[in-house]
């Protein structure tokens, strides 16, 4: 693991003008930021700052605020919570040293325990959770977060060369990531902490002594007595802080979801058969995370060998997963030039004995994985180059890394005692780096949902309400399998996220940018060629579905549009030789797409001529003279292959792609978004197909006009299949 510091000091709890809320169409918290700043210092500090990484603050304090009010919002997005939340923040000079700092604090202001709907009697809730759970405000006059931030990083004699990165794009090279650290410690000030002390053992108290435990103990077990921390005698409880490797986190909602979460990186060779398998590999700072579906190409060795200037062999790297040495100059420069020479994965192999080591580094501008491989493994890969060598990057769910014998995740409990950092944190174990682990990790990617971070399922578990979909990296994946029918390939992930992020704390922006995201899936190569393909051979193979005004049921959309993407290859535009898979699967489709005897009964007997007229007048579309002469053609001697040309070239032809547009966007909407027919319930009939189809026929297909995506993915209906 890469960490920039070796502790990150969080978790504390105190008894002891404000900016913009982050309430939106997305989520239902508000998020205030206090400035607890005197005039001329923190947020106040009126130093002249140049506009950085989607930050337009001009002065070193707005900045500040800037990256605090992303991260609010990030937050705000997915929580549910009546009661506003507001952080009192600050900065301060706080501990630090030439090479180790402590980067911020941050914890519940109060703590409340026996409020209504609380899920555990007698215990303490930070007031943020308890407010959130009661309905009410239980001390409007008290901040429920209190956060400090050391405004020495960077500064002679404090962890000298490097500084707060204070952009909110997440492109930090060798600085530490503001928004990243913020994200932390809002978390620990929502609930991801402890009141109970690591060091002793002990409860907290009331005024009057008595001790109860906390929220977050009820969860927090230890797998050598069995028994969780509110079980446990003060001496069990201390003693448990320090038993490396069995501290635990028992909740039902972050163990069901790890694995869709924590994995181990892997190059898994594909062919030749004599070294298929799986190959332990290391993980990069910057680009996008490999992912459970991965990069799948094949492999081909860059020249020159090292990767540190332009290559020379783009021809053969093009579309390709390139193998490159380490050495002679830094890892972001060989991914970059792999990149822009066509690659579509990077594998660094080693050029020491030992395992790979985690690579280094950040450049905003590349977008495609990379993993590294041991010196042994490298030279495997390298001896299999002229055979056929095919090799896939991805994260191995199936091996999730930082986790017990039953599957339950690790908690932080170092040998020794490590305060602020203890208990209060995943273990450093797990794989890809949480956001709540004890060291920031410059791999972060601003998003506390699955599948990139456990932060909200561990939120669930303590009892907050919430809604990942207000999660740009959840909001994007699950485009890709409404859409697309599968997992998201890190490039297009990355890709789609940085989209929205691209905004930062505008909100107008953001609100745009994810309705063209969404839209964008629809209109996408790999959808048109695949799912509104099948749904144009519906349309002209048997025209609407009598009593219906569209001419499939989602059913059977999505078991022929599983099929298309699918066989005989997997289709990921941009990966490989995708435009042939394509054509192949469109091909094998059609073909047995026309030999199904229902098919075969509406179109028995027909010549060309007849064939052809009867699939454009299914279509409702008056062709071209060039577009009925192509199809006619296309028919040939007739047959099953004549009919499947013929099909094609009606389906695909201007006049029916133009002609069914709208009404396969409409539709879509049902089928991606709400996983339902039109009038399946709640609905009853096409009454709101019908509106809506209307609504884009009238702005002429212009989506953003007609409010037609972001009617659906703001709706309470499509909100509802991920939480309340």
């Amino acid at each position: 693991k890469r960490a920039f510091l070796p502790k990150f000091l969080a978790a504390v709890f105190a008894l002891t003008v404000v900016l913009a809320a982050s309430t939106d169409a997305f989520g239902a918290a508000t998020i205030v930021i206090l400035n607890n700043d005197a005039a001329g210092v923190g947020f106040n500090d009126p130093t002249p700052a140049a506009p950085v990484g989607n930050n337009t603050g001009t002065t070193l304090g707005q900045q500040r605020l800037n990256a605090f009010q992303f991260a609010a919002n990030v937050w705000g997005a997915t929580l549910n919570s009546g009661a506003a939340i507001t952080v009192r923040a600050s900065w301060a000079e706080m501990e630090c040293s030439t090479n180790s700092a402590v980067l911020a604090s941050a914890g519940a202001v109060g703590i409340v325990r026996n409020f209504p709907n609380a899920p555990f009697t007698d215990t303490w809730y930070p007031a943020s959770l308890a407010n959130a759970l009661g309905g009410s405000d239980f001390n409007p006059s008290s901040p429920e977060i209190s956060a400090r931030f050391n405004s020495r990083i960077g500064t002679p004699g404090c962890f000298e060369g490097r500084r707060f990165y204070l952009g909110l794009d997440g492109i930090h090279g060798a600085d530490i990531d503001l928004v990243s650290v913020l994200m932390h410690e809002f978390g620990h000030g929502l609930g991801f902490q402890t009141f109970t002390s690591g060091s002793t053992g002990a409860q907290a108290t009331n005024q009057a002594g008595q001790a109860f435990p906390s929220h977050y103990d009820h969860f927090l077990a230890d797998n050598t007595t069995a028994k969780t921390w509110a079980q446990m005698t003060d001496a069990e409880r201390q003693a448990s802080a320090f038993n490396t490797g069995h501290l635990i986190w028992t909740g039902s909602n972050v163990v069901n979801d790890l694995r869709a979460v924590l994995g181990t990186p892997r190059v898994r060779v594909n062919s030749p058969s004599t070294i298929a398998g799986n190959y332990t590999a290391t993980t990069a700072d910057f680009g996008p995370r490999v992912s459970a579906a991965g990069t799948t190409s094949s492999v081909a060795m860059a020249s020159p060998a090292d990767g540190c200037t332009a290559l020379t062999n783009p021809a053969a790297v093009s579309g390709r997963v390139a193998l490159i040495d380490r050495g002679t100059c830094n890892f972001v420069v060989k991914v970059r030039n792999a990149q822009n020479a066509g690659a579509v994965g990077v594998i660094v192999a080693n050029n020491v004995t030992g395992a790979p080591i985690q690579m280094g580094g950040g450049d905003s501008t590349i977008t495609i994985p990379s993993l590294m491989v041991s010196l042994t493994d490298g030279s495997t890969l390298k001896s299999q180059l002229t055979a056929g060598l095919n090799a896939t990057l991805l994260l191995d769910n199936f091996a999730p890394a930082g986790v017990d014998a039953q599957g339950r995740p690790l908690m932080f409990a170092p040998s020794s005692f490590e305060s602020g950092s203890s208990v209060s944190h995943w273990d450093t174990s797990l794989s890809p780096n949480q956001l709540m682990e004890p060291s920031v990790s410059g791999d972060l990617i601003h998003s506390i949902a699955l599948t990139a971070d456990l932060t909200a399922s561990q939120m669930r578990d303590i009892g907050w309400s919430l809604n990942p979909i207000g999660d740009v990296n959840f909001f994007v994946r699950q485009h890709y399998l409404d859409f697309l029918n599968r997992q998201p390939d890190s490039n297009g992930l990355y890709f789609w996220r940085e989209d929205v992020f691209n905004c930062g704390v505008d909100k107008a922006c953001i609100e745009v940018k994810r309705i063209h995201v969404s839209a964008a899936f629809f209109l996408s190569i790999e959808f048109q060629g695949t799912g509104n393909l099948v749904y144009k051979m519906y349309k002209a193979g048997f025209g609407n579905m009598p009593g219906t005004p569209v001419a499939v049921r989602r059913v059977d959309f999505l078991n022929d549009t599983r099929q298309i993407q699918s066989t005989p290859a997997q289709v990921i535009v941009g990966q490989g030789a995708w435009e042939q898979q394509l054509e192949s699967n469109k091909q094998a489709f059609a073909l047995a797409f026309v030999q199904r005897p229902a098919f075969q009964s509406a179109h028995a007997g027909q010549d060309a001529a007849a064939f052809v007229n009867s699939l454009f007048a299914n279509a409702g579309v008056t062709p071209t003279a060039a577009e009925r002469d192509a199809a006619v053609s296309a028919f040939g001697a007739g047959g099953t292959s004549g009919q499947t040309a013929a099909l094609r070239s009606v389906a695909e032809s201007n006049s029916v792609s133009t002609r069914t547009f709208n009404e396969a966007f409409v539709l879509m909407q049902y089928f991606g978004y709400l996983q339902r027919d039109p009038d399946a319930a709640p609905d009853s009939n096409f009454s709101g197909y019908n509106f809506w189809l209307g609504k884009l026929n009238e702005f002429g297909g212009n989506f953003i006009n007609a409010e037609m995506v972001k009617a659906f993915i703001d709706s309470t209906e499509y909100r509802n299949r991920f939480g309340q």
